[in-house]
């Protein structure tokens, strides 16, 4: 290792150690705090040491795959159509209305790219998830709803994502046959691993029984979860699918195969949270150059904002009908407009497929930052303050 790449290693794991402390005094999430200092650390650090194949970017995109990981394993796709039906076709409903006021205000008023308009209809779950949990909401019915309608329009983004990188580069017919075969093979290589992992499991129980050993000395059960995650990413980068999708789509194999499996997911959960999640948005901070030209596109950030906040107004009245307060579901409406890692995947893959320039890639990470920044700011005081006493009907 480099005298040069060790520097930027301890800075970083510095900032990350210090990220999540600066966020709760400041009542910011972590994440966010880890953005702004990998943007402030990009005025010291050359770009150099950031440059595709180096060890720092290696090593954050290590912690963007286990990030999407564990989102496709909190993703239980029988049980939300079950027991959640309703907020999955509210979820998807979100989607269609924030991709159309998107297209009329990105696309035809501001004349923005296809990839702008997509960023208007972005929807995640990475800043409200960690949020809600924090304060004590996580068992709650309408957080359930809440997530479960992020997750559903977050898969759809994704999905349109895809198909937006793979028609960038051919005709409509061309682009709609890749993406018909690709999906196929997706599907048909995700049912081999479900089944091979399957039968494994029936065969040698006393070998998948060490999966789920928390005191196993070589973490057999942590091995085999890598090698099933870059299995599938592999094969994902193999036929040009992002390979955002790849390690999503692992954690839901894994959801598959081993159910909840929290001791697994736990330990895996710890690894990444510790140092290679906060190490990616570090990463995509010092990524994050800012640019002389920037300015110029100040407004187009601005309306992507509103864009992001009034579509998802339309979840008040669903989430009341769910039984949530009205402090509540403001809130939790709010955290759904800081859509951080959805277009911060959106600005990697349009750079990836040159649908963005390195300023226009900018300008959404800024945006995203400061959806981060200010949405969940007042969602946490709403969440925090007391539902105000309903008025008693007059005698």
């Amino acid at each position: 290792m480099s005298l040069s790449v060790g520097f930027v290693l301890a800075a970083l794991a510095v900032a990350a150690f210090a990220g999540p402390l600066l966020g709760e005094v400041v009542d910011v999430p972590g994440a966010v705090v880890e953005l702004v200092l990998g943007v402030l650390l990009g005025l010291v650090v050359p770009a150099s040491a950031m440059q595709a194949g180096t060890p720092v970017a290696t090593l954050g995109a290590l912690g963007f795959l286990l990030l999407m990981f564990l989102v496709g394993a909190e993703l239980d796709l029988a049980d939300i159509w079950r027991t959640s039906r309703s907020a999955v076709l509210v979820g998807a409903g979100l989607f269609a209305l924030a991709l159309v006021v998107s297209a009329l205000v990105m696309g035809h008023a501001a004349g923005a790219s296809r990839l702008w308009v997509l960023g208007g209809a972005a929807v995640s779950i990475g800043v409200a998830a960690p949020v809600l949990h924090a304060l004590g909401r996580g068992a709650k019915r309408t957080t359930r709803d809440l997530l479960v309608v992020g997750s559903v329009a977050e898969i759809l983004y994704l999905g349109v994502l895809t198909a937006l990188s793979v028609a960038s580069h051919h005709t409509l017919s061309v682009a709609t046959a890749l993406l018909v075969a690709r999906a196929a093979a997706l599907i048909a290589f995700a049912l081999v691993i479900v089944a091979a992992l399957r039968r494994v499991r029936r065969r040698t129980p006393h070998h998948f029984h060490r999966w789920f050993r928390r005191d196993d000395p070589v973490e057999v059960g942590l091995r085999g979860t890598f090698a099933l995650v870059f299995v599938v990413v592999a094969f994902t980068s193999l036929v040009q699918i992002p390979t955002a999708l790849g390690a999503l789509l692992a954690g839901v194999l894994f959801r598959i195969v081993f159910g909840r499996a929290r001791g697994i997911v736990d330990r895996l959960a710890g690894v990444a949270n510790a140092f290679f999640i906060p190490l990616f948005f570090l990463t995509v901070g010092l990524q994050t150059r800012l640019r002389h030209g920037l300015v110029a596109l100040a407004p187009t950030i601005g309306l992507l904002l509103v864009v992001l906040a009034v579509p998802r107004l339309a979840l008040i009245p669903y989430l009341r009908w769910r039984g949530a307060t009205r402090r509540e579901a403001t809130a939790g409406t709010l955290l759904l407009m800081a859509p951080l890692t959805v277009l911060i995947t959106t600005a990697e893959i349009g750079t990836q497929a040159h649908l963005l320039g390195p300023r226009n890639a900018t300008a959404m990470v800024l945006a995203a930052t400061l959806s981060a920044l200010v949405f969940p700011a007042v969602a946490r005081r709403l969440l925090h303050e007391p539902e105000p006493a309903e008025a008693a009907p007059p005698e």
